[in-house]
């Protein structure tokens, strides 16, 4: 019965992740496709779309060529080959899979879909609308353990690695193409509004995005072998006993004490409520960590 439970459990975390990708992806697209695009001064998005906003004004700019509404859907596509086999074999194959999802989806709003007018004139306003969208659509999908694609997978890539902020990595990895854009139309502006969408999408990411926190996960119960043993076997982490007693019952428990990625918290509540559900369970954040813990790539 609990192997039955656990495999619907995984079957409705698969579900959610595919509807939270589509979701947050949507919001995306349309923060780039209906907000940016929209600006009569030139704004840009990060990662691959970003870049093919910035070829296609090259091309129509300095060449007068005529690349049609569908050449930033067809880059989206293209751009983002190597990258996803970057993360196939760098983050995660699951995580790929579902960036792969997301991919299509960008490629088809921002390439087939026709754009709204929202009525808005003001590129101060369209840029931070556009930048809230982009940082709830980004942070969005690195949440659930999926991405947007294109530059969110080179920025988990070395998230994971070196405990970075993802949305700072992002800022980094961006920000140049606001300067080759202020470049291209010999604008100041340009860079200057699309700096300000960077600062808010970076901002929206890293609030909802935790991927790079660590979380202290005490669990009060009366039976820990089996409890740390599943632990140290599902989710691979060290773990520490202790023993307690219950100032109510007078009981001896035991707390166990482990320190995981927020990514991990999901499993560890899903060990918890099938082993032990009547476990006393807490999180704290952690602010640092020193010593042996492995930064693991998201499964």
């Amino acid at each position: 019965m609990s192997k039955f439970l656990s495999n619907n459990q995984k079957l409705w975390l698969e579900i959610r992740a595919f509807i939270t990708v589509t979701i947050f992806t949507i919001i995306y697209g349309i923060g780039v496709a209906w907000f940016l695009e929209a600006s009569a001064e030139p704004l840009y998005t990060g990662g691959i779309p970003g870049i093919a906003q910035l070829i296609r004004n090259i091309l129509i700019t300095k060449f007068g060529m005529d690349i049609g509404v569908m050449f930033l859907g067809i880059f989206v596509i293209v751009g983002n080959i190597p990258i996803l086999i970057l993360g196939w074999f760098g983050v995660s194959k699951r995580f790929t899979i579902y960036s792969i999802v997301s991919v299509l989806i960008q490629s088809t709003i921002l390439g087939f879909i026709p754009i709204i007018d929202m009525g808005i004139e003001d590129t101060f306003v369209l840029a931070v609308m556009g930048g809230l969208l982009v940082g709830v659509g980004v942070g969005g999908a690195l949440k659930y353990g999926t991405s947007t694609g294109g530059l969110d997978i080179v920025a988990q890539y070395y998230s994971l690695r070196h405990g970075t902020s993802v949305g700072f990595i992002s800022l980094v990895l961006n920000v140049f193409i606001a300067m080759a854009g202020a470049v291209v139309f010999g604008s100041a502006s340009v860079a200057a509004y699309t700096i300000i969408r960077i600062i808010v999408s970076t901002i929206v990411t890293d609030k909802i995005h935790t991927a790079y926190h660590f979380l202290k996960v005490e669990i009060v119960t009366e039976s820990p072998d089996q409890l740390y043993q599943l632990i140290l076997e599902k989710v691979y982490r060290g773990v520490t006993l202790t023993k307690v007693e219950g100032a109510y019952s007078h009981k001896e428990k035991t707390m166990v004490m482990v320190v995981i990625s927020s990514y991990e918290l999901t499993q560890i509540k899903r060990l918890v409520k099938d082993f032990d559900p009547k476990a006393f369970m807490i999180t704290q954040p952690v602010k640092t960590i020193q010593g042996n813990f492995a930064r693991k790539t998201i499964v």
